[in-house]
């Protein structure tokens, strides 16, 4: 009897391991100024995402050839208000004050972050053509694994913003523009390189506010500094999104704890335990890497 349980004990213990195994995420890294500590997520199943200004920063390279994916930062819904580095003033169709801004309430008035202008990521709209174009040439150009588009979503979150003073038919300008670009961005990388990743920094529903469509067009989203197992985002980091076979869900955690508690989380595939102003580069991986069937 006692070997019966001891049995029954090892089975259950190796049946909790292998269920908590599978929902197991692998390191993400941010090092959106140095490439301190890049080299520790450069293995298979590492992610990091690089900065406005270090894109082509040899490290990134060389964790790209070790098996990490790369996905590199853009921000298509606001532009600095000055010069950053070279490489950001290119993506600002080389001119900051030549990016169209958002017409509402009156042009360049809305604001999401200091010394930032929202930029008319309206469907269609010749900021929004110039997005589309220039991510088209980061897959061609094929040094980077994906886009990590910053901001992208259902509305923007800062109360600078001001989302709550909105009308409603110009949140719907909002979010109907930022469905537009992810659609047209996958429909691209469908064209030209259906392995290219597209992550978003954002969620797709907000309250009465929806832009569910926008979810079939990315590989996932990157939920930041949620509480401890929010049980809303819980939920929604089980989503589906795109259907080209490398789904992609981050969360960025609090501390190493919290970051190890959403790893176990079904849904999510990479976590890291950076804080806002530890984006300057990663910290050491906060969990050890996983195989994802998808590789």
């Amino acid at each position: 009897m006692i070997r019966m349980h001891a049995l029954v004990a090892a089975v259950t213990l190796l049946f909790l391991y292998a269920a908590d195994s599978a929902h197991a995420a692998n390191p993400l890294g941010i090092a959106f100024k140095t490439v301190t500590n890049v080299p520790l997520y450069a293995k298979p199943t590492g992610m990091l995402i690089t900065g406005r200004c270090n894109r082509y920063d040899p490290a990134f390279q060389a964790a790209r050839a070790k098996g990490a994916e790369v996905l590199a930062y853009i921000n298509p819904v606001a532009r600095p208000d000055h010069y950053v580095c070279a490489l950001d003033t290119k993506y600002y169709m080389n001119d900051i004050g030549q990016v169209p801004l958002w017409p509402y309430p009156t042009y360049g008035q809305r604001s999401p972050w200091p010394n930032t202008r929202m930029t008319d990521i309206r469907a269609g709209s010749e900021w929004s053509n110039y997005v589309v174009s220039f991510v088209e040439g980061l897959m061609r150009e094929g040094k980077v694994d994906g886009v990590f588009l910053d901001a992208v979503g259902v509305r923007p979150w800062a109360s600078l913003a001001e989302w709550n003073s909105w009308p409603t038919a110009e949140k719907n300008a909002f979010a109907a523009g930022n469905v537009d670009l992810v659609r047209r961005l996958d429909a691209r990388r469908r064209a030209i390189n259906p392995d290219f990743i597209i992550v978003a920094n954002n969620v797709w529903e907000a309250g009465t506010t929806k832009a569910l469509e926008g979810e079939r067009y990315i590989d996932g989203v990157m939920i930041e500094h949620p509480k401890p197992l929010s049980p809303w985002h819980v939920n929604y980091v089980k989503k589906p999104f795109g259907n080209l076979g490398h789904r992609r869900v981050l969360v960025v955690a609090n501390t190493r704890a919290d970051a190890q508690a959403w790893a176990k989380i079904p849904g999510v595939t990479h976590v890291s335990d950076q804080t806002s102003a530890q984006y300057k580069n990663p910290n050491t991986p906060p969990v050890a890497f996983q195989v994802l069937n998808d590789r």
